[in-house]
């Protein structure tokens, strides 16, 4: 064999390994994406579930809505963002500011996470579209207020562009279920109870 020939063998299998090599990475990089999305999908999905959320949540509901009708506790907000004494509220006034601050930041958070790609989008609006339109719903009059006592709109305005993504995905995906798959027969045949006016169900619910 010549020395030209060794040489060109030679320079093929170089290339080959580096080409074995960079496959191998690629390979590897995709795993490892999907195992780095699994585990955000986990992390969030513990956080939707754990107690404190769950309690936070539940405050807001029934409590938020008539507090931002106090005049002290819209007080109490414009002193936080303009750094002044607070008023003299109540700990409850004190306690659903910081559920209704704690939620803001955590969608604001995740917002970011997905506009930078760390959560894949399709898979986490496909679980959780309706969980960020009513989480916003709910904050929606407290947030606003807080744009207008500070004069700025970037106020969550990650949080804002996850809803607007996930009104743009439930609109596109009116079902989650795979289109052309056949369904299951699912029926019930105990009647649909009424609902007095009193114990009828909220209809902002998450």
């Amino acid at each position: 064999m010549s020395l030209e020939l060794l040489n060109t063998v030679g320079t093929l299998v170089t290339v080959l390994i580096v080409a074995t090599a960079a496959i191998a990475a690629l390979v590897q990089l995709r795993h490892l994406r999907a195992s780095n999305q699994i585990t955000a999908m986990l992390a969030i999905g513990a956080e939707f579930e754990a107690q404190h959320y769950r309690e936070s949540l539940d405050l807001i509901r029934r409590k938020l809505g008539q507090e931002l009708e106090m005049p002290g506790f819209r007080e109490l907000i414009a002193s936080v963002l303009h750094a002044m004494p607070p008023p003299d509220v109540d700990a409850d006034a004190k306690e659903i500011r910081r559920a209704a601050i704690h939620f803001g930041n955590s969608f604001e958070e995740l917002g970011i996470l997905m506009k930078h790609g760390v959560v894949d989008e399709t898979m986490f609006l496909d679980r959780y579209s309706r969980v960020i339109r009513g989480t916003w719903r709910l904050l929606a009059p407290f947030i606003a207020f807080m744009r207008k006592v500070a004069g700025d709109p970037a106020i969550y305005e990650n949080f804002e562009l996850l809803v607007i993504r996930a009104e743009d995905f439930d609109r596109a995906h009116p079902s989650a279920y795979p289109t052309g798959v056949r369904r299951l027969d699912v029926d019930s045949h105990w009647p649909i109870p009424t609902f007095g006016a009193s114990s009828a169900p909220s209809q902002s619910s998450v």
